[in-house]
């Protein structure tokens, strides 16, 4: 029995939006840069908190959470890239290729921390 039989398509039930870091033009001869959503990304997936902690940097404590999010595969995802779950940015962190087969996608994200 392969892992993909574990998933399907019932499971995505939680809206996501992956965004990519765009440059624009500021028309001063300079660039902007903005999250904008990626076409063609998944917007539906199953979300699974893995872990979570708090550490003290700065001078305050700062949370800090992991999830795995499971997505119908696309190719073209990036670490650079990040997903926004009920308005809350989640860096992602690693993207697996569920045993190759080019149907899922287990993305490890991080909340709370820095990109």
């Amino acid at each position: 029995m392969k892992c993909c039989a574990k998933y399907n398509s019932g499971m995505l039930r939680e809206p996501i939006t992956v965004e990519r870091m765009t440059r624009t033009p500021d028309g001063a001869g300079g660039f902007t840069e903005a999250w904008a959503a990626v076409s063609g990304a998944p917007t539906r997936a199953m979300v699974k908190a893995m872990s979570g902690g708090e550490r003290w940097a700065s001078d305050r404590v700062e949370a800090t959470s992991t999830h795995r999010i499971v997505t119908r595969y696309v190719d073209g995802l990036l670490e650079s890239d990040r997903i926004i779950i009920r308005s809350r940015s989640y860096n992602i962190r690693f993207i697996n290729n569920v045993d190759f087969d080019d149907k899922f996608l287990e993305i490890t994200a991080e909340a709370g921390v820095a990109v």
